[in-house]
């Protein structure tokens, strides 16, 4: 700014370049062109990196460490390359960019977490009225709600965790600063989550939102009972008016989820206790993983698999790693997974990033992952506070939402495989702290290591 105030051109270009930048990954996170990152994923995660002013921290060098360890201990089973290197494709990219440290950015953008959200926001509404549309032309389909957003892949599922996104964002903002505006569009929002009827997205929600609040006292605790009863509650009417097929068809899936034979148990559960089986007699695998790809990833059955991912049959192999082979593939084939039995679903897919850290990457990394995933949030939260950020209410609470909710999608799925749902949780993860650190001088610690 010269001294007759106005404002530069060089001002002005930076804050063109960041409203370009969370245009750009608003659309590839919010609409059909997310299946380019399928091809592009690290390479945005990059770009993200640069323009950001990120920096690698000793966590992700600590981290990339153990992934290598695992990655040449596993080499004496087989070399398997192209289910290591589909892993790797998407875990790198998330430890790099989750634990990356933040540096000063002079973008020109008085709050980018905000900024990031209009533009975010802009993607959704054109998806969720184009849903709307949908939902009206087809009302008797339970998954005609995709907009934009297209069915590959994760289908409507992705949609429904961004509409919540944004309703966590809005919301929180709500309760910060009691602005309707921010009321209205937390409601709109969330109306447009329950139109994808996503069981499991709405089920970590649902407890990433109550945790959210949570305090470890007894009036919280008895708060947290009755407000879990009222969302179930709320949750079983709504359904039952709207959509009562699909209230059934997860009424159903919840009461087979206890048992625990092959036909009709819960196959998402014997994936647990298939780990338990197979690793626990194999001290190496146990402790430093049977390699990336090669137990219940997304990736494994991606290359493994005849029958699951077929529009990409160029990078499928004949040859199946030995877990894979043994404890996750015969739970989730072409044989079992009819719909019309209940057979497919969630209770029923044996996947869960977190199963897929323990088994293919080690007890050891899985083990300093969480630990440093927990500790980020408390570095984050410290530096929001210490340096007495504008937005700091709304923000903490967003941050903490965001660490749960991503918590629970890589308990109940392969999310960590999604680069669409996890480069939006982590990437606002990652300009809310960057806004933190950028409110004040003060220059925030390293993570302890």
């Amino acid at each position: 700014m010269n001294n007759e105030g106005t404002i530069s051109p060089t001002f002005h270009l930076r804050v063109r370049k960041v409203v370009v930048l969370f245009l750009l990954l608003a659309i590839l996170v919010g609409t059909f062109f997310r299946v380019s990152l399928m091809v592009i994923y690290p390479v945005v995660v990059a770009l993200l990196f640069f323009q950001l002013r990120l920096r690698i921290s000793k966590v992700v060098i600590g981290l990339l460490i153990l992934i290598t360890i695992s990655l040449v201990a596993s080499f004496g089973s087989g070399w398997y390359l192209r289910y290591k290197f589909m892993s790797l494709y998407y875990m790198l990219p998330l430890v790099v960019l989750l634990f990356a440290n933040p540096g000063k950015l002079h973008s020109g953008v008085e709050d980018i977490v905000r900024t990031f959200f209009k533009c975010l926001a802009v993607i959704a509404v054109l998806n969720n009225l184009v849903g709307f549309i949908q939902v009206i032309r087809h009302p008797n389909s339970d998954d005609s709600f995709t907009g934009i957003y297209s069915t590959f892949s994760i289908s409507l599922g992705g949609l429904v965790i961004l509409n919540m996104v944004l309703f966590g964002f809005y919301f929180f903002s709500w309760l910060a600063a009691k602005n309707k505006k921010d009321l209205w569009a937390a409601l709109f929002f969330l109306i447009s989550s329950i139109m994808g009827f996503f069981g499991g997205g709405l089920i970590a929600f649902m407890i990433a939102f109550i945790l959210t609040f949570f305090k470890p006292r007894i009036i919280s605790i008895i708060k947290f009972f009755f407000v879990t009863l009222f969302s179930l509650v709320a949750a079983y009417y709504v359904l039952a008016l709207v959509k009562p097929n699909v209230l059934a068809y997860n009424i159903s899936n919840i009461k087979k989820v206890f048992q625990y034979d092959m036909p009709t148990g819960a196959r998402k559960v014997m994936a647990f206790r298939n780990y338990g089986v197979a690793y626990s007699s194999n001290v190496k695998d146990f402790l430093l993983g049977s390699g990336p790809g090669t137990f219940n990833s997304r990736s494994a059955f991606m290359i493994g698999s005849p029958s699951y991912f077929t529009s990409v049959s160029f990078i499928k192999s004949p040859n199946q790693p030995y877990y894979f082979k043994h404890y996750a593939y015969p739970l989730w084939n072409e044989h079992n997974t009819s719909q019309a039995l209940y057979q497919d679903g969630f209770r029923n897919q044996p996947f869960s990033s977190l199963l897929s850290f323990l088994g293919e990457y080690g007890f050891l990394f899985t083990f300093f992952f969480l630990l440093y995933y927990y500790k980020s949030y408390k570095q984050i939260r410290w530096t929001g506070r210490n340096n007495q950020s504008p937005g700091f209410a709304a923000y903490e609470k967003l941050l903490k939402f965001l660490y749960i909710f991503l918590a629970m999608l890589f308990c109940i799925d392969n999310f960590f495989e999604y680069a669409e749902t996890t480069l939006l949780i982590v990437s606002v993860i990652k300009l809310i702290h960057i806004h933190f650190v950028n409110s004040s001088p003060m220059q925030e610690p390293e993570l302890v290591t």
